[in-house]
């Protein structure tokens, strides 16, 4: 007769785990001597075992908070940003205005992109921290994790900076860049660091470089212009004096593709953005609208009219068709691509009342992924492949939704007045829309949760907002 003793870490499986160590019952205490010997080194193996367990675990942990912080995942990460002092002795007005201006910038980057928690430079922690904005002990006792400070220099017409980033509870500098920029790019450089912080603590590329494409009235016709993500420098970019319609931007961000008039037709037209020239992509008779760059910026996808009714077509930058996608009795538009350039989620209204669907990049295997739902439109797919945001009316209005590519989850994400034409930033994160739940249309920035909404443009008659690739 013999004691069978078994260890399982975690749940035992009866199939796949089998007792591999026996003592055979001997008489009297000698054989509990061996079975507490054994004991005792499954003990030890246990306790071995489990805190190599731990230890890999609090390693991944840090690892999880410094290199990546998906939204949902790890807790974001605790940072002040000082303000820069100068790179050399005393400051001028102008250089004291930058140095107060840029860190500023960099803080409302950062708190947008979800992925941190900035700390707010206010008396009481002037009073923790005190003159020195490297007091790290201060910073650690208000639990800050990160400190980034810059140095900063006006040298004629150029803006020379300098960042360094502290590990509070390490007590040491962990990274530092130097960067040189025209003087008056000054927003431009803080988007800069503010990008290369977020590549450095998370792996993601930052998205305060990207731009938004959108249409406004200002001039008086419908004319396309660009802003930064957080709507500051806005300039014009077409001067048609006519109606233009659905800016979309090539996946390089070196071009626009945008319905026009300016001829009579609605023709699709290309603007390349370095060279500031126009010209005619498609001018197929009716509709040449509702245009989507695939993910590698060599086909768009768009709805023609040219044999009746409207049908998604997919065509090289040439212009030239290369399939037609759709074949109904229905009216299909607006197509979406999938990041990977396989699917096109699309608009039709086969079914009585439009929906939305997703095809294969052939037109085949089509199927649709919204139900119960009265009028859905605007599909736009996620960067991150696994959300679709569209519009859908209600009693209030029109509002803008997003669902998993599943069909599962659906979520509203406005309420009250008309929000339309929904696009989504480049990580994934964030959304731009247009609204006129104020009384006057106006393109508007939230988080994919619905959270944060805030204008970016004012005035009114801007919308048809398109976020950048990059």
């Amino acid at each position: 007769m013999e004691i069978k003793i078994c260890v399982f870490v975690g749940s035992p499986d009866p199939i796949r785990h089998r007792c591999t160590r026996s003592v055979p019952l001997k008489a009297g205490g000698q054989a509990l001597r061996e079975v507490n010997m054994i004991k005792q080194k499954i003990l030890i193996i246990i306790f071995c075992f489990l805190f190599s367990l731990f230890s890999f675990k609090a390693l991944f942990a840090q690892t999880e908070i410094y290199m990546k912080m998906p939204v949902g995942g790890a807790e974001p990460l605790d940072i002040a940003v000082t303000d820069f002092s100068p790179k050399k002795k005393g400051f001028s007005a102008e250089e004291k205005k930058i140095s107060y201006q840029v860190p500023q910038i960099i803080r409302e980057d950062l708190d947008f992109s979800l992925l941190f928690y900035v700390a707010e430079i206010d008396s009481f922690t002037k009073e923790v921290v005190g003159d020195n904005p490297l007091n790290l002990e201060g910073w650690y006792k208000l639990g800050v994790q990160m400190v980034l400070a810059g140095e900063l220099e006006l040298r004629g017409e150029e803006i020379l900076a300098e960042v360094f980033l502290y590990e509070v509870i390490k007590g040491k500098k962990v990274y530092s860049k130097s960067y040189k920029t025209s003087s008056d790019n000054y927003r431009g450089l803080a988007h800069t660091i503010s990008d290369d912080l977020v590549l450095e603590l998370t792996g993601e590329k930052g998205i305060f470089n990207t731009r938004i494409a959108f249409v406004s009235t200002r001039s008086g016709n419908k004319e396309i212009y660009i802003s930064d993500y957080d709507g500051f420098n806005i300039k014009k970019v077409t001067e048609d004096k006519s109606i233009n319609l659905s800016p979309r931007w090539s996946p390089n961000g070196k071009k626009l593709i945008y319905t026009s008039y300016k001829k009579g037709n609605p023709d699709l037209w290309i603007r390349d953005l370095q060279i500031n020239t126009n010209s005619v992509l498609s001018s197929q008779a009716g509709l040449n609208s509702a245009p989507a760059w695939s993910p590698d910026g060599k086909n768009i996808g768009l709805t023609l009219s040219k044999d009746g009714n409207p049908e998604i077509y997919l065509i090289e930058q040439s212009g030239k068709i290369i399939r037609r996608l759709t074949n109904s009795s229905a009216i299909e538009s607006s197509p979406s691509f999938s990041p990977n350039g396989k699917e096109i989620v699309f608009t039709s209204d086969r079914t009585g009342s439009p929906q939305v669907y997703i095809m294969d990049i052939q037109g085949s295997n089509i199927r649709r992924l919204t139900y119960d739902l009265d009028y859905c439109d605007s599909p736009a797919w996620s960067p991150k492949g696994d959300k679709v945001a569209f519009v859908v009316r209600t009693s209030s209005g029109f509002d803008i939704y997003t669902i998993d590519v599943t069909g599962e989850n659906l979520r509203r994400l406005t309420y009250g007045g008309n929000n339309e034409n929904p696009s989504w930033s480049p990580d994934g994160y964030h959304l731009v829309f247009s609204s006129n739940r104020t009384g006057k249309y106006e393109v508007y920035i939230m988080n994919w949760d619905s959270s944060d909404q805030k204008a970016i443009t004012s005035g009114g008659g801007n919308y048809n907002p398109s976020w950048s690739f990059r």
